[in-house]
């Protein structure tokens, strides 16, 4: 069994659609979406129809959920967040919203007798955070009852093995950046990433993999879409550019 996860595309549907032709040129059993689709970026709707058209299982992101709320649980949402989370709304509408809000809690599937969940953050929150160096108890809690667990959330391609169990984190498919504080300091990187699991008698193979894509026809999309706050995020591409 094959299966290919794509996360956080974040309103980037030129680098979506980068990681939808490298797709294209195998054959998967499953593509699983892990959330994060509209919020942010220039072109919320071309991702969301993309999306719908492909259509692929998609969990719900938390993104997705403050595209439905303009909140975050835990986080205090910035002037600039909220106004680009007004904006994009606007752009969908409501029944692109409510595709969104069909997406699924997590989605699970047997890979011949252990089970795998896909989530955007962890299998029981779709803001908690999981990082390469989190403590190893901390990661068993979050892989609870599952034998392979595949998210998204942090923007970082990273694998962890505890015990016969693995956790998955497969990237961004729209929004990749080096890992530094302060965050909003660094430029984005001109790729997009994605994950595919090969699951053969029992055995796993993980690729992680990166497509370039044409940052200029990004930068384009940001001059032309109204979208508030564009010119600063724009330049955080062009100086990683």
């Amino acid at each position: 069994m094959r299966i290919a996860f794509v996360a956080d595309q974040h309103g980037n549907a030129v680098a979506f659609e980068a990681v939808i032709a490298d797709l294209a040129r195998e054959e998967f059993d499953e593509v699983i979406c892990l959330g994060d689709v509209a919020q942010g970026g220039p072109q919320p709707v071309q991702v969301v129809d993309r999306l719908r058209e492909l259509g692929w299982r998609s969990v719900f992101g938390n993104s997705d959920d403050f595209l439905l709320t303009l909140s975050f649980g835990r986080e205090e949402v910035t002037e600039r967040v909220l106004a680009v989370g007004e904006w994009s709304r606007e752009q969908l509408g409501d029944e692109r919203l409510e595709f969104i809000r069909s997406f699924e809690p997590t989605v699970e599937l047997d890979l011949d007798g252990r089970r795998l969940v896909c989530c955007h953050a962890t299998p029981t929150s779709n803001e908690d955070v999981i990082l390469p160096d989190a403590p190893r108890d901390r990661v068993v809690e979050a892989l609870g009852d599952a034998d392979v667990v595949a998210c998204g959330h942090v923007h970082l391609q990273w694998m962890r093995r505890v015990g016969r169990k693995l956790w998955l984190s497969v990237g961004s498919a729209g929004l990749v950046w080096e890992h530094k504080d302060p965050i909003d300091e660094q430029p984005f990187d001109p790729w997009a990433e994605y994950a595919v699991l090969t699951a053969v008698d029992g055995r796993f193979r993980v690729e992680f993999r990166r497509v370039p894509f044409d940052v200029q026809k990004l930068l384009d999309a940001y001059r032309t879409s109204g979208m508030p706050y564009a010119e600063q995020q724009a330049a955080r591409w062009t100086s990683g550019y």
